[in-house]
């Protein structure tokens, strides 16, 4: 889940407020990032866009060196790869029910 935001994260500092209208999908995830309607505006200063960018980055690559690190270097593959399968298809769950439900 932390993985999800910090990519959403990332589209909307940087995508202009038309690309939300030209992808339902994309404003669909947006709002379940910010658990309200899509805002009008974007961040101001540019040093806050780069710090986001950056940080958001940075997440996604440890996550993604944790991932590669737990099935090689685990005693069992079968149970990193269990442990991603819950951490994806959780939340997953959650978020269509809500959307669903």
């Amino acid at each position: 889940m932390l993985l999800f935001f910090a990519i959403s994260g990332i589209w909307q500092t940087y995508a202009p407020l038309p690309a939300y209208q030209h992808s339902a999908v994309r404003a669909w995830l947006s709002t379940i990032h910010t658990s309200h309607g899509l805002k009008a505006g974007t961040l101001s200063s540019p040093a806050l866009r780069d710090f986001v960018l950056v940080m958001a980055a940075s997440f996604i690559v440890t996550t993604i060196l944790g991932v590669v690190m737990s099935v090689k270097y685990s005693r069992s593959r079968r149970a990193a790869y269990c442990c991603l399968a819950f951490g994806v298809l959780f939340p997953l769950v959650f978020i269509l029910i809500k959307a669903f439900g």
